[in-house]
């Protein structure tokens, strides 16, 4: 009774509010970007604010603020309220960012306020052919999580509300809905006709979850209408059974320079679907991995970066890569394939090319991506001339083949000097800064460490 008095009260709040939400502003000018992250510190700084509603579309991740890394977590770290602050203040930067809300699909995280209600009313939990809650692993103090029974009308329902609620607050647009299609507990497979049942649900309970879990995300699309609701790894058929139109977004965890990277963003748009393409870490994004989207990207695909959670209280620019700024303009039809060889012309003049074989890629009118190569190392100085005793002068080190009687000379000459007298000797080193003198049995150890080291043979072995 008192879950259905919520569920009445969750309906007045949903019936009473006027924000409608919105999708993400999509524009080929640049390279279409989005922000998923959190910062595990606490609130975002106002400048880091600033920054982030330079983004078109931004989630906010399960461990905002500290209580998500807590050996104390619990739902009075109000998780949700966490979030949609810093969605909030975005908000007012920006009232045009796409605001997205994070939660998941499968595990009940104990941080958030719904896992209260899922406490209180246990048999909204999944359980076993013997009637035992099923847990999951999960990032949390126990290292376990329970699970959304999805058979049940009722958890759905409550499912639903947890994101439409937050987008009635007129702070959020939609919902990142993790673990959507994999990492579920009738895993390998979203086919409700073949449900996999590693946790011994039972055929029957395995068929409903799963028919459960695709309906559940069906019906919160609808519910927040053009909203975006982001379903990780849906791209839809043939990779999944969300079939067009069921969600609007996918994820793509993982986005990386390889030819499954490409397959991914064209079944999300040959399924009508936007898709965020997520390169893991910001500081190694290379052409190759830009490439890959571009040749691949579709309407509504977005490209970013970064940690689910970082001390991000200080102002993030570091997400923001230098070739956000880069002018790209509207794709003037989709990629060819020809000799393994994708091939992308853009209006404003530029080209991205991805070879499937080589994982390689380059971008045609854009400023190089990724750090500048290291400078050419200076050049070495001309070598000395060399003597009737010392000669085969090369700029460089031996290494191995050691003799073990290192000394002092006051000059290169010298040190080929002790060499032609030791009948062992093969190859003499000179290091000019500290002059030892090294001396060696065999020229195999021959290496290239600087124009500050001199060798070369006696003249006995010419």
């Amino acid at each position: 009774a008192a879950l259905a008095c919520l569920l009445f009260l969750f309906g007045v709040s949903i019936s009473s509010a006027q924000y409608v939400p919105k999708p993400p502003r999509f524009s080929w000018d640049t390279i279409p970007v989005f922000f998923h992250s959190s910062n595990s510190s606490g609130p975002f700084t106002d400048a880091a604010i600033q920054f982030l509603a330079k983004y078109p579309m931004v989630t906010i991740e399960k461990f905002q603020g500290p209580c998500g890394h807590s050996k104390s977590v619990s739902p009075a770290c109000h998780q949700e309220a966490l979030i949609v602050n810093e969605l909030k203040r975005i908000k007012a930067v920006n009232p045009n960012v796409s605001t997205i809300f994070y939660y998941n699909s499968v595990l009940d995280f104990a941080q958030y306020d719904l896992h209260k209600t899922m406490l209180e009313n246990p048999d909204l939990m999944l359980k076993n052919e013997n009637g035992s809650t099923v847990e999951m692993g999960c990032p949390s103090p126990t290292g376990k999580c329970d699970v959304f029974d999805f058979s049940n009308t009722i958890t759905r329902q409550l499912f639903l509300e947890e994101c439409y609620n937050q987008t009635k607050t007129g702070y959020v647009d939609g919902c990142f809905l993790d673990r959507a299609v994999d990492g579920t507990p009738t895993d390998p497979t979203l086919d409700p006709n073949n449900p996999g049942d590693k946790y011994n649900l039972g055929k029957a309970k395995a068929i409903a979850y799963t028919k459960g879990h695709i309906q559940v995300m069906t019906d919160l699309q609808k519910a927040i209408g053009n909203g975006p609701i982001v379903a990780n790894h849906a791209y839809g058929p043939p990779h999944d059974n969300l079939l067009p139109g069921d969600v609007t977004f996918s994820m793509i965890e993982g986005f990386g320079a390889n030819n499954a990277s490409i397959q991914q963003l064209l079944w999300a748009s040959a399924n009508g679907r936007g898709v965020q393409a997520h390169y893991r870490d910001c500081q190694s994004i290379s052409v190759n991995a830009v490439a890959a989207f571009l040749v691949g990207a579709g309407h509504n695909a977005f490209f970013g970066c970064g940690p689910w959670s970082s001390a991000w209280e200080s102002p993030i620019e570091q997400s923001w890569q230098s070739f956000y700024d880069y002018p790209l303009g509207e794709p003037l039809g989709p990629a060819t394939l020809v000799d393994n060889v994708y091939v992308r012309h853009f209006s404003k003049n530029v080209t991205a090319t991805f070879n499937i074989n080589s994982n390689s890629g380059n971008i045609a009118g854009w400023a190089p991506i990724g750090p500048p190569p290291p400078p050419p190392p200076p050049p070495s100085p001309p070598l000395p001339s060399p003597t009737k005793s010392c000669v085969n002068l090369y700029w460089g080190g031996d290494s191995n083949y050691d003799l073990n009687n290192t000394t002092k000379q006051s000059s290169w000459e010298d040190c080929c000097q002790a060499c032609v007298e030791n009948t062992k000797c093969a190859v003499w080193t000179y290091f000019e800064d500290s002059k030892a003198c090294h001396q060696h049995s065999s020229i195999k150890g021959k290496n290239t460490n600087g124009p500050n080291i001199l060798s070369g043979l006696p003249a006995r072995l010419i």
